[in-house]
């Protein structure tokens, strides 16, 4: 009985250490020289299966790389997206079907994410009105086979490009794909997205499902990206990721992720970004300096997330943004300063707790039943929302600098992605360093502003006209003496 237990440990323990034994790259051909192409042999490593190593060094890469389920990565060094292979396209090509011809197809293969561009298409949008300096990409997604000069894609073109619009086809992968559940990559290495040196279109979607927008799988440092069933329990610890020709880090369909004290620096567009994700943490990372628009995004169909202790800090449009049509998104303890935006939340059903935003950038608060507690913003508030619960925390300029308005109340705008003005509700936030504490305006309904405390430099309330049957001012101290409870008239 003893041997067979003894030899049942023994088995057991070999079937556990081969389970998690880690394999370095280079044990399949990675040079880490920063010159061979090691994509195929970290890929080698990675379809062991087996948990993966990529240890000091500059690893360049042509095309994403695709971990396994359950994989686990330790990334020491530094990976790299290599130059962007760009050749022009040589015969118009028609919309529906597979196929360009370009001059050289020697540095392709199959596999490859590419994307297609002209001169003819549009501009990319967006940014909050930050201009942008390149144009959307035609299509992109994969190459399926290459015969001559002739490339064949996975799925056919939905745009046509003619000569005469100088188009050209140029790789644009994602370092990192991640299509299968429970990946984890961790470590104190980088994915260098080397944006100077890419093809510089936004991609868009080659897929004929409707709605899906950008496609966020190629051009991204990290891109988690599940085209059926949601991808679960990724998870993205303690990396630099810099410099991508999109986003630095991109969630697609995913559930129960955690992205936690990473650092994103200088995307082209989002340092990190959800889209149709659910139960999903992001926790102490640092998002600085997108070029055109955010430092965290909670973009599209997302539920139910948590964004807590982050700093975001120089991103062109918002430090850290909840579009509209989100729900039960919570934000806590995170720090904002010098956004386009410091603090968006136009989401429903959402909160956020504590977060200090500061410097160039206001908070903006669009949305349906949210709840703000305690927030420090030492920058301009501006309100239309539903039912929004305001209460406690501070807003204030500097003495040097104050606030010409601390908080604005107005529904001045017919987007149905921003609230209508109805049962707000502000209660003992203080007010200082300001000339107006607070200005009303616009369609508004149900205002009360009740028990805060106004230290302002002129008038503490500008209410418009049309507004005063609609706002109640209660208990408030206005610095001079306390206003009795009244009607605002």
């Amino acid at each position: 009985m003893k041997h067979t237990l003894t030899l049942l440990t023994a088995v057991l323990l070999a079937f556990v250490s081969h389970a998690f034994a880690a394999v370095s790259v280079t044990e399949f051909g990675a040079k880490g020289d920063g010159i061979a192409d090691d994509t195929r042999a970290i890929q080698a490593a990675l379809d062991t299966g087996k948990n993966v190593v990529i240890p000091e060094g500059t690893f360049r890469i042509y095309n994403a790389l695709s971990p396994k389920a359950n994989q686990v990565i330790e990334l020491i060094g530094t990976v790299r997206i290599a130059d962007s292979i760009i050749q022009r396209v040589t015969a118009d090509a028609a919309a529906g079907q597979p196929n360009v011809t370009v001059a050289d197809a020697s540095g392709y293969y199959a596999g490859q994410w590419v994307t297609m561009g002209a001169d003819d298409l549009p501009m990319q949008g967006g940014g909050g009105g930050v201009h942008k300096d390149r144009r959307e990409g035609g299509d992109s997604g994969r190459i399926a086979s290459i015969a001559g000069n002739t490339i064949t894609f996975e799925l056919p073109l939905r745009r046509a490009y003619k000569l005469a619009a100088n188009p050209r086809l140029g790789t644009q992968p994602s370092a990192f794909l991640i299509t299968q559940p429970g990946v984890r990559i961790h470590g104190t290495g980088v994915i260098d997205g080397n944006r100077a040196k890419q093809f510089d279109f936004a991609p868009g979607d080659m897929s004929p499902k409707q709605g899906r927008g950008e496609d966020t799988r190629a051009g991204c440092g990290i891109s988690i990206d599940s085209q059926v069933e949601p991808v679960a329990h990724v998870r993205i610890e303690g990396i630099t990721i810099r410099d991508c020709i999109l986003h630095n880090l991109s969630l697609y369909n995913t559930q129960h992720t955690l992205i936690s004290h990473i650092t994103c620096i200088r995307a082209h567009d989002k340092n990190i970004v959800l889209r149709r994700s659910e139960y999903c943490q992001l926790i102490g990372n640092q998002c600085l300096d997108s070029v055109f628009e955010d430092g965290i995004i909670i973009y599209a169909n997302n539920n139910h997330c948590i964004v807590q202790g982050n700093i975001c800090t120089r991103n062109a449009r918002v430090g850290i943004g909840v579009n509209a049509f989100q729900t039960g998104i919570l934000l806590s303890g995170n720090i904002c300063k010098d956004n386009g935006a410091n603090l968006m939340l136009r989401g429903d059903y959402c909160s956020s707790t504590g977060d200090f935003c500061s410097g160039t950038g206001d908070v903006v608060i669009h949305g349906r039943g949210n709840q703000v507690n305690g927030l420090i913003a030492l920058c301009g508030v501006d309100i239309s929302a539903t039912d929004l619960s305001y209460t406690g925390g501070i807003i204030s300029g500097s003495d040097e600098a104050p606030l010409k308005v601390a908080m604005t109340i107005a529904r001045t705008s017919d987007d149905k992605r921003v609230a209508l003005v109805d049962g707000v509700r502000i209660r003992q936030v203080t007010m200082k360093n300001c000339h107006t504490a607070v200005n009303v305006k616009g369609v508004i309904k149900d205002v009360r502003l009740i028990e805060n405390r106004i230290e302002s430099k002129g008038e503490p309330f500008t209410i418009a006209a049309e507004c005063k049957e609609q706002v109640t001012l209660e208990r408030n101290e206005t610095g001079v003496e306390s206003a009795k409870e009244s009607k605002a008239k």
